[in-house]
């Protein structure tokens, strides 16, 4: 496991460890060529392995944070994973079958793919009053925003001869602890004239009537609406929906009673209401269980709620982006959650979204992003 000292940082040098076969994962320099009937087709795009430990490039990872406020890589954090020997990133197409499980197909591709830093367990698990987001002494899975499968590997090594000494690296839908990895950190000045790319950020706080995304901490997916209502409450829907961002993500927060002299900082335990920008539709909640019976159903209304939410357990400081929170209602112990089944609209990849009880890692939220 990363030593107590050590922070994991966007921009360094790190070896990816999984964690049921001890094997390194690995960019390789060999193209995946795609069979058909009667022809092959090279493709831009390198196979992705595990192998045992080796001091090379290919084994050697950035991580680049999405839309980064600082340079610590935390759980909870969207990032992509730059193999540092090939410059082409670690990626996931759920379109594709892998050459040996048919299961997700993963590759190294030019383009950015953003994965989620997900716990091995629960965050709240050891203390319910804090929010641990810490990667040190933690296994991780990194799990598509695009798609929702986490990258996997195992025991079986690939068919084709070239890369057969490699096991196959998949994604997974149902994780398993073939999902866990261990992030280990490359030694300073073992590769010469490399330079970590390391930036200076300011905190972005976050002030009323900001227009913002709201994530779910757990999944990376944004809170959602759209002219689309509930057959059953005929109220607007609120879903979550997967990358990328569209108009249909962005909100309104304000505070509910603001007084005169209010600087207009979120705070701590402020209560706050949540408009959706393109409906105009407040974000409410309803005595309608949801189509899965997890919950009470979220709904968007036309008037302002009378009552509005609560954001708990954030350090006691001015709301900030990329800062865990709950979102409460006042006066009611529910908590706005995710749940992983699809929208009672079946609209798209779409998930529902849901007031529950008991809150757990998917009931965390952070502010993605503010626009004035």
């Amino acid at each position: 496991m990363i030593n107590e000292s050590v922070q994991i940082e966007q921009g360094k040098l790190y070896q990816i460890r999984h964690q049921a076969t001890k094997l390194y994962l690995k960019g390789t320099i060999h193209f995946i060529v795609e069979k058909k009937l009667f022809s092959t087709k090279e493709l831009d795009e390198y196979y992705l392995g595990t192998s045992i430990k080796e001091e090379d490039f290919y084994t050697y990872f950035i991580f680049e944070k999405y839309l980064p406020t600082d340079n610590n890589i935390e759980l909870g954090n969207i990032v992509s994973i730059l193999n540092y020997g090939q410059q082409y990133y670690v990626s996931l197409n759920k379109d594709k079958k892998s050459e040996v499980t048919n299961q997700c197909y993963a590759y190294l591709g030019q383009e950015k793919h953003y994965f989620i830093i997900q716990p091995e367990k629960d965050v709240f698990a050891s203390n319910i009053n804090s929010i641990e987001t810490s990667i040190k002494n933690n296994l991780v899975r990194f799990t598509s925003i695009h798609n929702g499968y986490s990258l996997h590997s195992h025991f079986n090594t690939y068919k084709t001869e070239k890369v057969a000494q490699y096991h196959e690296v998949t994604g997974y839908k149902n994780q398993d602890e073939n999902d866990l990895w261990e992030i280990i950190p490359v030694k300073e000045n073992s590769i010469k004239n490399f330079i970590p790319k390391i930036k200076k950020y300011e905190p972005i706080q976050i002030f009323n009537e900001d227009i913002i995304i709201l994530r779910n901490f757990w999944t990376g997916w944004a809170l959602h609406s759209h002219q689309i209502n509930y057959r059953s409450s005929k109220a607007q829907e609120v879903t979550l929906a997967c990358y990328e961002r569209e108009q249909n993500d962005l909100w309104i927060i304000t505070k509910l009673n603001i007084k005169e002299n209010d600087d207009g900082i979120i705070r701590r335990n402020d209560e706050i209401v949540l408009q959706h920008k393109q409906t105009k539709k407040f974000l409410s909640w309803s005595n309608f269980l949801t189509y899965s019976q997890s919950g009470y159903q979220v709904q968007g209304l036309n008037s302002k709620p009378i009552t509005g939410f609560q954001l708990e357990y954030f350090e006691n400081q001015p709301l900030r982006v990329n800062s865990p929170f709950l979102i409460k209602i006042i006066n009611k112990n529910l908590y706005l959650s995710q749940q992983n089944i699809q929208t009672e609209s079946k609209a798209g990849s779409q998930k529902e979204a849901a007031f529950v009880q008991k809150f757990s890692g998917s009931c965390l939220w952070v502010v993605e992003s503010r626009n004035k």
